[in-house]
């Protein structure tokens, strides 16, 4: 079985309608019989193969598998490993200095090409080798394997090129498994989310048009291989119409007991912190084709199908990345989460080299009565007493009261509250959160943690220093509560439907509607994509373009923007609510 989130089961993956024309080989030995036999349409001369692939990839195990074939079926091979042509260690570790620097968590997204990551003058030694040996004639093939091994001064030396890929998540699986231990969401690995996974999907994007084959290698054992002209296919079939992500489930130190419930998880699991909905560079889609299914990462379909899902929006206005990140946050039964703060668009640039802000809303999906969260600062506040005692805290371990500067407000079910960049919060316990906010996910500044350590029993990093620099002091006591706890504004009704605009504000690039539902109603996507979340009732049905997805209590389905339009229908007459995000 893939590889779920921790063996979670998913019964949300795509079917495709045109599977009757995708062609696709199953299994390392299958594949491979497949990429030699087309060399019999080269017979005059060596045949050269590219096989690169996306960071994690054991390439030793590769070249073993090749070299196996080769010698079963008396191919004469020469296989080259690409590594070898990396810079030296020390080059690269001064390269990337300023970019990793020497925080535990936070570094500069690397956004420079994989070239620079590579020596030239071992390239240029690697091609004269190929050269000597397609002349000599006295191969059947040479490969060339390895990361990066088909960047662009390499393009020229090969007939065919393939791309072993894997997604984000199965990557991390693979670094848990061999590399440094690392403790939960707030602080992965911090060498591949800033250098390696982006200098990853930078180097698949521009692969993508001189490409011929694809592998999904997300399962060692039974890979699966397709034509790049029928991935995109693929990637149009879907972008057509409403479709789910595959969701990724992580326990944490203050996780509750309400998505164990819901989703079905794991029993012997402490709880459920996080259900990632939408945070798309991490997540993927499931493709079913007949008895294979696919998981392409989300990134690379995004590449394929940016202005289907988009619609008009430009794609420079979001560094090509989509902009919206809808995840749960289940305090239910569970603990507070830290005070935190997260930064605006000018000093995540300047400090991070990301592209915007991490704004946030939160929508109450549940709550036990009488809870509260944590929102902006007390009227009274002191900022510098406030940070002296946080500093003692993280320096020394000595708790202190911090509602004394931090100002709560009431919450109920379906409420919702904005919290723009700079502004004081945390969830308390007793609450399940959906979490509506800029894709932009790693900057949660803590300022104060409980002294409470995760659940390797470590304590997470707090970054004082940062979270005062952002925050916003002007956001405290009751402007908090009438600015960023706003009231529904119903939009449009008709018989036995309301929307209402629950959350929109200068500070966010997205708004946020609830739609109640008892009936039917048809939408347009107006040229943008829309989001939904089910939030209330059972199940609703989805209608577009002829084909009907079912949603489910509180699960997220992403309506392109080249879907048009869309029927929601409410399931056996209940009262259904449905959150819905789209871009202004």
């Amino acid at each position: 079985m893939r590889h779920l989130s921790s063996s979670i089961d998913f019964s949300g993956a795509i079917n495709i309608s045109m599977a009757a024309n995708i062609f696709a080989v199953k299994g390392m030995e299958r594949i491979l019989e497949f990429l030699f036999a087309r060399r019999r349409k080269r017979p005059e001369g060596t045949f050269v193969i590219a096989i690169d692939g996306f960071t994690g990839n054991d390439w030793k195990r590769l070249m073993e598998s090749i070299e196996e074939f080769a010698g079963r079926n008396l191919l004469a091979v020469k296989i080259y490993d690409f590594d070898k042509c990396r810079r030296s260690d020390e080059k690269i570790e001064s390269l990337l200095a300023s970019y990793l620097g020497e925080d535990a968590v936070f570094g500069k997204v690397f956004r420079r090409d994989i070239a620079t990551l590579f020596s030239s003058e071992s390239i240029a030694v690697l091609k004269a080798d190929i050269g000597r040996e397609r002349e000599s004639k006295r191969l059947d093939a040479i490969l060339v394997v390895g990361w990066g091994c088909a960047q662009v001064a390499m393009r020229g030396e090969y007939d065919l090129t393939v791309y072993f890929d894997l997604t984000r998540e199965e990557a991390l699986r693979r670094y848990k498994m061999t590399g440094p231990a690392f403790g939960t969401q707030s602080i992965g690995p911090k060498r591949l989310y800033y250098i390696d996974f982006p200098v990853s999907e930078k180097h698949r994007r521009r692969l993508l048009d001189s490409l011929d084959f694809y592998v999904d290698a997300g399962m060692e054992d039974t890979p699966v291989l397709l034509g790049v002209e029928d991935l995109r296919e693929i990637a149009r079939e879907i972008s057509s119409k409403p479709f789910r992500l595959k969701p990724i489930y992580e326990p944490g130190p203050w996780g509750g007991q309400w998505l164990k419930r819901v989703r079905h998880l794991p029993e012997e699991w402490p709880n459920c912190a996080w259900s990632y909905e939408v945070i798309a560079p991490e997540m993927s889609l499931l493709v079913k084709n007949h008895e294979t299914t696919l998981e392409l990462p989300w990134n690379l379909f995004f590449d394929l199908a940016h202005e289907s899902v988009m619609g008009e929006v430009s794609k420079d206005l979001f560094g090509g990345e989509f902009p919206i990140r809808f995840d749960y946050l289940d305090t239910m039964d569970g603990g507070d989460l830290s005070i935190q703060v997260h930064p605006p668009t000018g000093y995540i640039k300047r400090n991070f080299n990301e592209r915007y802000h991490q704004g946030e809303m939160y929508y109450i999906v549940d709550c036990k009565s009488d809870r509260r969260v944590n929102l902006g600062l007390r009227d009274n506040a002191s900022i510098d007493q406030f940070r002296a005692a946080a500093v003692k805290a993280e320096r020394e371990g000595i708790a202190f009261d911090y509602t004394q500067y931090v100002h709560s407000i009431p919450v109920a079910r379906h409420d919702i509250l904005m919290i723009p960049p700079g502004t004081v919060h945390g969830s308390r316990e007793g609450l399940v959160v959906l979490e509506i906010s800029a894709t932009t996910y790693r900057y949660t500044f803590k300022i104060y943690d409980h002294l409470r350590p995760d659940l390797n029993g470590v304590m997470r990093p707090i970054h004082i220093d940062h979270a005062f620099k952002v925050i916003r002091t002007y956001r405290r006591g009751k402007r908090v509560e009438r600015q960023l706890k706003p009231k529904p504004s119903l939009k449009a009704c008709g018989e036995g439907w309301a929307e209402y605009l629950i959350a929109t504000d200068r500070s966010f690039f997205h708004e946020v509607y609830r739609l109640e539902l008892e009936t039917g109603v048809t939408f347009e996507t107006g040229g943008r994509f829309h989001i939904l979340t089910l939030v209330g009732g059972e199940s609703v049905k989805i209608i577009s373009g002829g084909k009907e997805l079912r949603l489910g209590y509180s699960e997220t389905v992403i309506v392109p923007a080249s879907a048009i339009r869309y029927t929601i229908e409410a399931g056996g007459g209940e009262r259904c609510v449905i959150v819905k995000a789209r871009l202004k």
